[in-house]
């Protein structure tokens, strides 16, 4: 089941500041009045949903918000009373939606995605995915300078066994050999298509 909750879209945990408590420190008293309104209409909402599935849920948290919402459902009396007597089990994870400000990996390595995600320009929008601009290959070729055609293409092609293996290379293996990897497809895919190719170790 998928259950949206847009009236709680808002919600979004406090940022520490300087001289605040740290996160560890954040209990619900620590909170401001409206996030804490917020939080017991976060904590009352989730009762209903699960009344209504019939759950008896065990929470998990990731993050300080989380474990506020965590320990307010765990000691709230209609939860408790429906604790009781709920049929269905469910785990719930709470996480703080302070973790999407940054991104899931860090890239510094000795290979060649490090490389491309560290020199390629971001994608329009995102923080982590980078844009490989594909506008050579098409026939949208032009010579106005302030014309920004943007043509997106994507590094990972999963359903693709020779892509696949290519950007594992990329990921696993050190620059130089990931870079002579990545010339081997291209002299293939050249040759299945008859291309003249002329490429240098430069």
């Amino acid at each position: 089941e998928l259950c949206l909750l847009p009236a709680l879209a808002a919600l979004f945990p406090p940022l520490p500041g300087p001289g605040g408590p740290g996160p560890a420190e954040v209990g619900q008293g620590a909170l401001p009045a409206e996030l804490r309104a917020a939080v017991r209409a976060l904590v009352s909402d989730l009762d209903s949903l699960f009344a209504a599935l019939g759950l008896r849920e065990e929470s998990f948290a990731v993050g300080a918000l989380s474990r506020v919402v965590a320990a307010e459902l765990a000691s709230y009396t209609p939860a408790r009373n429906r604790r009781r007597t709920a049929t269905n089990k469910a785990s719930v994870i709470f996480v703080d939606r302070t973790l999407d400000l940054a991104g899931a990996v860090g890239h510094h390595g000795d290979n060649l995605a490090e490389k491309i995600l560290s020199v390629l320009p971001k994608l329009p929008g995102h923080k982590t995915d980078v844009m490989v601009n594909m506008v050579e290959l098409t026939a949208l070729q032009t010579t106005d300078e302030t014309c920004s055609i943007i043509a997106p293409g994507c590094l990972a092609q999963p359903n693709d066994p020779a892509a696949k293996a290519l950007w594992e290379s990329f990921l696993n293996l050190k620059q130089k050999e990931a870079v002579m990897e990545a010339r081997r497809h291209l002299v293939e895919a050249a040759s299945r298509e008859n291309l003249p190719i002329k490429m240098s170790m430069g």
